[in-house]
């Protein structure tokens, strides 16, 4: 008698173990959310350090890795996402430079920044200037032309920036200070103060606010003999001196400080 051939066929049965276990895995957090948390763990650490409320804001700059500034009982940090997860000794430092502008601490600072560089994003500053709102044009001021000139005189066309009036800031109570321009390393792009664009502000205040911005792109911040970071070092100084009409200029900023002060910009 011929024997039927047979096959072992296993059935293939579906758990509904694991479909529920698929079914209920618990969902990653977002981005953004885990960003938060560790903002917030961050200002009680720092909260701690200073004895006074912190508010942290998170940034991805290239270039300035941390930037802080004192608002009543408030102190208000802006800092790289490299120093979410940093060490107690880095945030004991943090706390001691923007206490104390505490020399060893600013420079276990640097040497932390310097280790961690490798999560500093690279952006070429053309790229970053796409994203920014440029009005080198003003109503009284074209500085467009005033940057033009004073590269070509004083630097011979070498000064690879851009030039904008900056937004108009909010102002709620009174100025006491006014920083006129500023420079940033990282997109390479000055920004004046649009309270000079006035008429009764002269041309050659103006260019004088200008060029004192195209030397920082000449003169990086460096570290000073005392350990703490030089913005304007002695070379920047000697050099500024140059500009054409630097004590006139100097003059009229005694002299109108007040104006530039009550000055109220629009938006």
């Amino acid at each position: 008698m011929a024997r039927a051939n047979k096959k072992n066929l296993a059935k293939k049965r579906s758990s509904p173990a694991g479909r529920i276990a698929r079914e209920h895995q618990p969902i990653a957090p977002e981005p953004n959310r885990l960003l938060k948390v560790w903002r917030r763990v961050l200002e009680r650490r720092l909260r701690t350090r200073l004895r006074a409320p912190v508010a942290v804001e998170v940034h991805d700059n290239t270039h300035t890795m941390l930037t802080f500034q004192r608002d009543r009982a408030l102190w208000r940090l802006r800092l790289h996402h490299m120093f979410l997860a940093a060490p107690d000794e880095i945030i004991q430092a943090l706390a001691a430079y923007v206490r104390h502008g505490d020399a060893e601490a600013s420079a276990l600072l640097d040497k932390f920044i310097e280790r961690n560089k490798v999560y500093i994003r690279r952006v070429s500053p053309a790229q970053m200037r796409k994203r920014l709102r440029m009005e080198p044009v003003g109503q009284h001021h074209d500085l467009g032309r005033i940057f033009e000139r004073l590269n070509e005189r004083y630097f011979r066309g070498r000064i690879d920036a851009a030039i904008t009036f900056g937004p108009a800031p909010r102002v709620t109570r009174p100025r006491k200070s006014i920083k006129m321009g500023s420079y940033s390393a990282d997109s390479r792009v000055i920004r004046i103060h649009p309270a000079l664009d006035q008429p009764v502000v002269p041309r050659y205040f103006v260019e004088w606010i200008v060029f004192h911005e195209m030397l920082h792109h000449v003169y990086r911040t460096r570290r000073g003999e005392d350990g703490r970071r030089c913005i304007h070092p002695p070379e920047f100084l000697e050099h500024e001196k140059r500009f054409h009409d630097y004590s006139r200029a100097q003059a009229w900023e005694l002299e109108n400080l007040d104006l530039l002060l009550r000055a109220r910009v629009s938006a």
